[in-house]
């Protein structure tokens, strides 16, 4: 038996005065921690224990997070998760270095991507149509609640920033130095207004079924930004030859948005190799400054080779513009152990 999860369980059955579950379902981890679905015959919530968390920056944005997408997307066409309590038990208990932080939340529909790509065109123009709503607001409820808000001239100096520390590695190929230089540093790029944006879209934050987006997690990283940012992020979950479909339906979804959002985007979905290689630089891990290095030089072979056999082409996308995806580094989290899919047999049930 998982006795990590029995005693989220156990927890998750003390956190609501009128939640009292008899039966639990351990749920994947999805890099979050423990996961376990508890069930009191009436209604279900989602149970998750995490180490390492600032609960006031992570949990705490989370709630504040739900609230202002409640106000701003009453009419949207999919959700995101719903905090209905926390709390935090001793280190002990779990047998961690840490205090360990519970959440109850309401499921979510639908499964994560995962590593599977987006290859139909539905779900991509899905995924489209509701980064498009996300966008589409306004951000004034965003900042005032304390979220941040980031200046465009501000993001293009971070982003020129990331080149010079890069560059300074020796592992960038000069042709596609250059290349990134001359695009961000194009004044035309980065005139826009900022947008909010979701700020962590990734495998693990999109809930699809086989036809549409259903819900978005991740929300705690709200914030007015650069909406290309999200593209970016979401290009990565797509199957290269559906990425034309979702840039389309965005900019059809979303006729206000400024003229060169999918120049940024596509820009920035190649940028992730070199933000990999500035990771792997600061953890000190020579294997992974390795291969970055060689997959940054076999993108600039592609890229230039590209170039070079169709010279008259205009606008062309980069083709590994959708095929890299990069990911941070999970928080610190509980040992999970083995866990059946989110729509696991009634095997999987457990009474506590």
């Amino acid at each position: 038996m998982n006795t990590k999860a029995l005693k989220l369980a156990a927890v998750a059955a003390t956190m609501l005065d009128d939640f009292s579950p008899t039966e639990w379902v351990p749920l994947p981890s999805l890099g979050l921690g423990i996961r376990v679905l508890v069930d009191d015959g009436q209604q279900q919530l989602v149970a998750t224990a995490q180490t390492g968390l600032d609960r006031s920056a992570d949990t705490g944005s989370a709630a504040e997070a739900g609230r202002i997408y409640d106000s701003m997307y009453p009419h949207a066409g999919f959700t995101w998760p719903h905090l209905r309590a926390i709390t935090e038990v001793e280190a002990d208990y779990f047998g961690t270095s840490a205090p360990t932080t519970v959440t109850l939340i309401e499921p979510l529909p639908g499964a994560p991507v995962g590593d599977q790509a987006i290859a139909d065109t539905a779900r991509a123009s899905s995924l489209a149509q509701a980064l498009a709503t996300l966008h589409s607001a306004a951000p004034e409820s965003i900042s005032e609640a304390g979220f941040p808000v980031e200046d465009p001239s501000r993001f293009q100096f971070q982003i020129l920033e990331r080149l010079d520390q890069a560059a300074a590695t020796g592992r960038v190929p000069a042709g596609l130095l250059q290349h990134w230089e001359e695009e961000f540093e194009k004044v035309s790029l980065w005139r826009f207004l900022a947008t909010p944006i979701h700020g962590a879209i990734d495998e693990t934050s999109v809930f699809t079924d086989q036809e549409r987006v259903l819900a978005l997690s991740g929300i705690e990283r709200l914030r007015v930004s650069d909406p290309a940012i999200d593209l970016a992020a979401a290009s990565a979950l797509i199957d290269p030859a559906a990425v034309p479909t979702f840039f389309s339906e965005y900019t059809n979804s979303r006729p206000r948005a400024d003229e060169h959002v999918i120049t940024r985007a596509e820009l920035l979905a190649e940028f992730a190799v070199l933000d990999w290689l500035l990771e792997a630089v600061d953890s000190g891990d020579e294997e992974a400054i390795q291969d970055a290095g060689e997959l940054l030089s076999s993108f600039n072979d592609v890229l230039f080779s590209h170039n070079a056999a169709e010279p008259e082409a205009v606008e062309d996308s980069p083709p590994s513009t959708a095929d890299t995806e990069l990911t941070s580094e999970a928080e610190d989290v509980v040992d999970e152990g083995t866990a059946p899919d989110e729509s696991g047999s009634a095997d999987d049930t457990h009474r506590p």
